[in-house]
């Protein structure tokens, strides 16, 4: 089987299908270098399940990103991918539910929770809790390979990070957003996330931050190898 490299450029693969994510990052790449080509896992024609096995949002990031980069790589020859991991950490609750944020709520072996069970029973294991702090923590991980000027290869394997401090309500507020979105209230809001627009939960979110430190350090990734940020040549 031929698994030389086919696509020219500087692949930039997001291990997930969903094409709002891409949306959001295609801009911030885009400043950087016109080299820098976005694909989702859509695109790539690939729909790959990779368990979430380890016991920190750092881990499972990584633990995605090597796989969808196992994937992908006979397909690129420069190529950064990027997969995330998020969770809503409560004081109260120690941490949880943490990596455990989607599959929080009990419910039979073989199903997963909705986010409605989620947030009730997030709601229902904080009866009467003084302290509500919480916070939501997206990371990020990279997994990739680029070229260096004296001809070598510069491997990547990093993190970034965002995160939002906050609070949990005593009780649903709003009907936008998803998720734990109408029992979470951002630091210095009067509102939930789901009381807020698309527009203003994502100019203060765990996961744009991230989205933004991730571009930021693909930036300055790029300083370190033959790539510059106007180049449109071809690379070595």
């Amino acid at each position: 089987m031929n698994t030389a490299p086919i696509t020219p450029g500087i692949a930039v693969v997001l291990a997930t299908g969903n094409r709002d994510k891409v949306r959001e990052l295609q801009p911030m790449l885009e400043e950087l270098s016109p080299l820098l080509k976005l694909h989702s896992l859509t695109d790539l024609g690939l729909s790959p399940e990779i368990d979430e096995t380890e016991p920190t949002l750092e881990g499972n990031a990584r633990l995605k990103a090597t796989g969808i980069f196992s994937l992908v790589e006979p397909r690129f020859e420069w190529l950064i991918v990027l997969a995330d991991d998020t969770g809503l950490e409560v004081d109260a609750l120690d941490g949880e539910p943490g990596v455990r944020s989607a599959r929080f709520a009990p419910v039979p072996a073989g199903s997963s929770p909705s986010y409605e069970q989620n947030v009730t029973h997030l709601l229902e294991s904080m009866h009467g809790a003084a302290c509500r702090s919480a916070r939501f923590r997206t990371v990020i991980a990279l997994k990739g390979r680029l070229p260096l000027p004296d001809g070598g290869i510069m491997s990547i394997d990093e993190t970034v990070e965002g995160r939002i401090e906050g609070s949990i309500t005593t009780e649903r507020h709003g009907s936008g957003g998803f998720g734990y979105d109408p029992v979470f209230r951002p630091e210095g809001s009067d509102r939930t996330f789901a009381e807020m627009s698309l527009e203003e939960k994502n100019a203060i979110s765990h996961r744009a931050r991230a989205v933004r430190g991730a571009a930021s350090r693909i930036g300055d990734i790029m300083a370190q190898t033959t790539i510059t940020p106007t180049e449109t040549g071809n690379l070595p």
